[in-house]
């Protein structure tokens, strides 16, 4: 593949150094001073983003102007996903708050075990995260996508509440926390408690391969495609 890079920051690098391992060509390299054009995407068959809120979607009305296929791996721009869906008619683009293939595997076994779990009643859910300090998103887009997809599988769950005010919390409340210290490369998790035993479910990041391997996957599964996708459409 002719990739162009959009963010080059430490996912960046980390794409980089795995496509070029494996026989893919970066085209050219765009970060937050270099915003890309048109013109600048001309020899790329698909453009990776990870990048910033702010520009993000720039970024992907000029992919989609100059007919570049297109992965986007930064979150903070989904209230424009309307918009972004009358751009791709020619070409297709993959967004996800994490492509971790692990990540998006422990989405569908968290999915499951809600459905497992939901009709006994007896059990309350939460989801907890840990992120290294210089992470600016809180909670992490990961584990609001779990709570989303908690929210779809138990009826007893109405809304997502990630700042506690005083007093109890709702019932229909699902609590989403977030811990930022150090390094952490990433942790969620899943936990469904009784007064009996609590179930745990967790996915533990140890680096940044498993996103990047994740991005190319779905650059390479969107090309030649039309429209926009999640990585719940790519074939892992």
């Amino acid at each position: 593949m002719k990739i162009a890079l959009v963010g080059y920051g430490k996912m960046g690098r980390e794409i980089e150094r795995l496509a070029v391992g494996r026989g893919d060509t970066i085209v050219s390299v765009f970060d937050i001073d270099t915003l890309p054009t048109p013109e600048g995407l001309a020899e790329a068959e698909v453009c990776i983003d990870f990048s910033v809120p702010k520009a993000v979607v720039h970024n992907i009305k000029t992919a989609a102007d100059a007919g570049v296929d297109m992965v986007v791996g930064t979150t903070g721009w989904y209230e424009h996903l309307g918009e972004v869906r009358k751009w791709f008619d020619s070409s297709g683009l993959v967004y996800s708050q994490n492509f971790s293939i692990g990540a998006n595997l422990f989405y569908r076994i968290v999915r499951h075990a809600a459905q497992l779990v939901g009709p006994i009643g007896e059990y309350d859910v939460f989801v907890a995260e840990e992120h290294h300090r210089e992470k600016v998103d809180s909670p992490s887009g990961t584990a609001l996508r779990l709570g989303e997809i908690l929210l779809e599988t138990l009826g007893s769950k109405s809304r997502i509440v990630t700042d506690l005010g005083p007093g109890a919390m709702a019932p229909d409340a699902l609590h989403v926390s977030a811990v930022r210290a150090g390094s952490i490369a990433g942790v969620h998790r899943v936990g469904f408690d009784s007064e009996a035993d609590t179930i745990e479910l967790r996915h533990v990041a140890r680096s940044r391969t498993g996103f990047a391997l994740g991005a190319l996957a779905a650059a390479r599964w969107v090309r030649g495609r039309r429209g926009v996708f999640t990585m719940d459409d790519v074939e892992l």
